[in-house]
């Protein structure tokens, strides 16, 4: 066994909606009238996905109740200061932390981007004293029309100084994610770094929509992408531009995109010169933490501590966060892979 907890890591896939503590659900539904069960079991079964869903869709039906926790600057506030605590408790030196404007006032109609995006700024600055650095990345959904994405497309831009990335999540539209591609290329060309949600499902055209996300949208990292297993052109295209898999194994067995564990391709794309890093996607809503994936990865893929070392300094060299700010946190020198 592994002591997962010594290991230094680093996290580039974690969804701040979904990175919550069960005590705090619980005091906040309280304030907003909510019904959060005080049963541990009942609170799991109700709000939480811990058994294999049958698609991805259903999953993100889930996050509705979650939705609507983010209802006032001053929770938002405290829900974003928590998650970098959590970071800091699994040993996380370098946190990149995604959050979608546009899912947190689809139920807080009364928030503009702008209170959502100052709050959540404020928690993270909240934890400027721990050893721990913390970036944000913008989330544009693609059930989005084109006009309403080009908006927070647009506002992100505008607060390229709070933000280190882009992203494009939800559902996988296939090639139609093409019409988003000046919006990507119009964040790259301002200073931010793109990473997309592609490939996660198991469909024929899953290793195309990766290509498309690195060749047309100017993507560095895939979230997810574990299906170009199944083309070796698209393996070595994302090898030759040092494109970076953050794989969420946990999330991927629960959304039904892989049967188990052990069918996981994380091994076979890192024997094949793949990049890649662990993360936990929606840890608390999937009832997990990313010590939880390390142990699942020991156990199930053998894993050893040699090998997470060497994908977290992968991880640490691919973060978009400034190169000086990763390595004052970082116990080991960072290679420089083109993400200053």
């Amino acid at each position: 066994m592994i002591d997962s907890k010594t290991i230094p890591k680093v996290e580039l896939h974690c969804h701040l909606e979904a990175c919550f503590q069960p005590h705090t659900v619980k005091d906040i539904g309280q304030t907003l009238g909510l019904d959060v069960p005080e049963d541990p079991e009942r609170f799991r079964r109700e709000w939480l996905i811990t058994e294999p869903v049958s698609d991805l869709e259903t999953a993100l039906k889930k996050f509705a109740n979650i939705q609507k926790l983010w209802g006032s600057q001053e929770t938002i506030e405290r829900l974003t200061y928590e998650a970098c605590l959590y970071g800091v408790e699994q040993n996380i030196r370098i946190l990149e932390l995604r959050y979608s404007p546009d899912f947190i006032r689809g139920a807080n109609p009364g928030l503009s981007f702008e209170m959502i995006h100052e709050a959540i700024v404020r928690g993270v600055a909240r934890a400027g004293h721990l050893d721990i650095a913390v970036g944000l990345i913008g989330i544009v959904q693609k059930i989005l029309s084109l006009q309403e994405a080009a908006c927070t497309t647009d506002f992100i831009i505008a607060h390229k100084e709070a933000f280190v990335g882009i992203d494009m999540a939800d559902m996988d539209i296939g090639f139609g994610i093409r019409r988003f591609a000046p919006l990507m290329l119009k964040a790259k060309q301002a200073g931010l770094h793109v990473t997309l949600h592609s490939g996660e499902e198991n469909v024929p055209d899953a290793p195309q929509h990766v290509r498309v996300a690195v060749e047309e949208l100017g993507a560095q990292r895939i979230g997810h992408g574990i299906y170009i297993i199944n083309d070796p052109g698209v393996m070595e295209i994302v090898k030759r531009e040092q494109v970076m898999l953050e794989l969420c194994p946990t999330s991927n067995l629960l959304t039904n995109s892989v049967p188990s564990i052990g069918a996981h391709p994380l091994r076979r794309l890192m024997e094949a010169g793949v990049m890649v890093s662990i993360n936990s996607d929606d840890p608390h809503l999937f009832g997990i933490d990313l010590c939880h994936e390390y142990d699942i990865l020991h156990s199930e893929l053998d894993l050893t501590v040699e090998d997470f070392d060497r994908i977290n300094d992968d991880a640490a060299a691919c973060s978009f966060l400034p190169f000086e700010e990763k390595q004052r946190v970082w116990p080991r020198k960072i290679d420089n892979l083109g993400h200053p």
